[in-house]
Order: structure tokens, then C-alpha cells, then sequence
């Protein structure tokens, strides 16, 4: 690659996505939830877990995916039998996930 080349960047592969997933707490309940992380090739740059009386909110910050793909992510998240609620969001800057608060 000449010294002037730019590598190739992915569409949307700066934008930090996050995803806020409500989950009945089982025993594989994790490992199902980042599969489809896996599958779509994000590269996940934080977790944080918050138990609660209903089970866990689990928050996910991944970039290296388009808007689109992310979108397909929630879906498939969505469609999990253990999986309450998904929420998605996006910035381009990084900062630290939240704490829990209360």
C-alpha cells in the first residue's frame, strides 16, 4: 500500500453503538446475547451488567458495524426468548457506560 494510501473503512465502523437489553436471568443468558455480535463481526468495546427483581440490563457498546447492521443486531437480539427489551442508540465519541444509579 502506498504511504498516502488510506486503509478501507467500513460504513458507520467509528460510530460507538449501544445497545441496552433487558433479559429474564438464566444460565446461558450472556453468551446467547453476544452471538449476534459475533455473527455481524462487532467489535465490542464494553459490557456492564445490572441485576434487578425482573433480571439483568445489560448494556453493550460495539462499533466496526453500519447503522444497518446494528439495526439487524436489535432484531435478532429481539427475537431471543430470554430477551425482554432491546434498545439502540449511537455516538461518535467514546465515554464511559454509565454507573447504576439509585
Amino acid at each position: 500500500m502506498p504511504d498516502d494510501a488510506e486503509p478501507l473503512k467500513r460504513p458507520g465502523g467509528d460510530r460507538l453503538h449501544t445497545f441496552v437489553v433487558d433479559v429474564h436471568e438464566q444460565v446461558d443468558t450472556l453468551i446467547r446475547v453476544l452471538g449476534p455480535f459475533a455473527v455481524q463481526e462487532a467489535r465490542i468495546t464494553g459490557i456492564r451488567l445490572d441485576p434487578g427483581p425482573a433480571g439483568l440490563s445489560i448494556a453493550i457498546e460495539a462499533r466496526g458495524v453500519s447503522a444497518e447492521r446494528a439495526a439487524l443486531i436489535a432484531r435478532r437480539l429481539d427475537s431471543l426468548a430470554a430477551v425482554r427489551r432491546v434498545g439502540l442508540g449511537w455516538r461518535d465519541a467514546p465515554y464511559p457506560l454509565p454507573k447504576e444509579t439509585g
